[in-house]
C-alpha cells in the first residue's frame, strides 16, 4: 500500500446546514489528480459529514470545540470522501471553531481516514483539516 498524497488535498470553504443538534458540513476541495499504480482519476469531490450532534448558529459554535467518538459507536460522525468510484469513510474524532472574521468561522477537523476499508491501495491516515464556514 501507498502513503495517500493528503498534500492535494486543498480545503477552498464549508458549508452548514441542519438544525440545532443534527447538523451536516460540507468541505468543498480544489480539484487534484490521484493516482495508484496504472490508474489515474481527476478528482472533484468534497469530504461530507453528517449526523453532526452541535448546534447550527455559527455564534453559539464561535470559539468552541466538540469532541466525537469513531464510527460505529453512539454519536459518531457519519463521514466520507468520494474518489475512486467509492466513498471512503472519514472518522471525526473533533471539531474546533475559532473566531468569526468578515463573515467567515474558521474551523479545524481532527480525522482519521479509513482508505483501507475500501480497498484503494492506500494506507489509513491521520489529518487534520482547516476551512471555514462561509454564512
Amino acid at each position: 500500500m501507498e502513503e495517500f498524497p493528503i498534500e492535494k488535498v486543498v480545503p477552498t470553504k464549508a458549508k452548514i446546514q441542519g438544525k440545532d443538534g443534527d447538523v451536516s458540513m460540507e468541505v468543498f476541495l480544489k480539484p487534484f489528480e490521484l493516482e495508484f499504480e496504472d490508474y489515474y482519476e481527476d478528482v472533484e469531490t468534497s469530504i461530507r459529514l453528517d449526523s453532526i450532534a452541535c448546534p447550527i448558529s455559527p455564534s453559539h459554535l464561535e470559539g468552541r470545540f466538540f469532541d466525537f467518538p469513531t464510527n460505529p459507536a453512539p454519536g459518531y460522525i457519519d463521514g466520507s470522501i468520494y474518489f475512486f468510484a467509492t466513498h471512503n469513510p472519514i472518522d471525526v474524532t473533533r471539531i474546533e471553531f475559532g473566531k468569526i472574521e468578515l463573515g467567515k468561522l474558521p474551523v479545524a477537523l481532527t480525522t482519521s481516514w479509513l482508505l483501507e476499508y475500501e480497498s484503494t491501495g492506500f494506507r489509513n491516515l491521520d489529518t487534520v483539516i482547516r476551512s471555514y464556514i462561509e454564512f
